[in-house]
């Protein structure tokens, strides 16, 4: 979802420096702080305030949620063509699954936000299943949640090195996005590359 559907950078950023602020740290650029992205809140939180281990951490996780739930979406916006892809993958019955290392409440109220309910079979978060992407986890509790045969096609479509090792993990194929917040693409499991999203429907056939 982040940095693949949504540009989610300016809200992430906010919070993150609101929450450093208020534990008495110093403010972080944007790109310090979408570099610390993707692994799931812990270690954002660890990444941009203090290391887990830390006394300090477990109110820094708290405080950077509480601050971050407060306004989610309020500079967060889809990607340019984005609505297009999705409007089209739905309008050919193909079935959409969102699998996000961000917690599962926030990953609900972003997608009711915008209402992508119509576009979504289900939608998780890295707490959804017992482990997160790049585990693949997620990836058969979205196939699960969503009434699929174990053995249902599968594209795993992201930015990110969790996204294409998740993909490798359930051996499936991988898109990956160069628009979104990791500027190199994984060498370590072959994948497609998009630089727009309609890439992605000619990768599947939809163009």
């Amino acid at each position: 979802m982040d940095g693949t559907l949504l540009d989610t950078r300016h809200d992430i950023a906010r919070a993150a420096n609101n929450a450093r602020l208020e534990i008495g740290l110093p403010e972080l650029s944007v790109e310090e702080v979408v570099r610390a992205v993707g692994d799931g809140v812990n270690l954002f939180v660890s990444r941009v305030t203090y290391p887990e281990s830390d006394s300090r951490f477990a109110e820094a996780r708290t405080v950077f949620l509480r601050h971050y739930a407060a306004n989610a979406t309020g500079q967060t916006k889809p990607y340019d063509g984005i609505l297009d892809m999705l409007d089209t993958l739905a309008a050919d019955r193909i079935p959409m699954a969102i699998v996000s290392n961000k917690p599962a409440s926030l990953v609900d109220e972003i997608v009711r936000h915008f209402q992508w309910q119509k576009y979504f079979t289900t939608w998780l978060g890295g707490d959804s299943a017992t482990r997160s992407k790049p585990a693949a986890d997620p990836l058969l509790l979205a196939l699960k949640n969503s009434k699929f045969p174990d053995n249902h096609p599968l594209v795993m479509v992201g930015d990110g090195h969790q996204d294409i090792l998740a993909a490798k993990a359930m051996g499936c194929r991988a898109i990956w996005c160069s628009w979104g917040f990791n500027p190199v693409q994984t060498a370590e499991y072959p994948s497609d590359r998009a630089d727009h999203p309609r890439d992605v429907l000619t990768f599947l056939g939809n163009a």
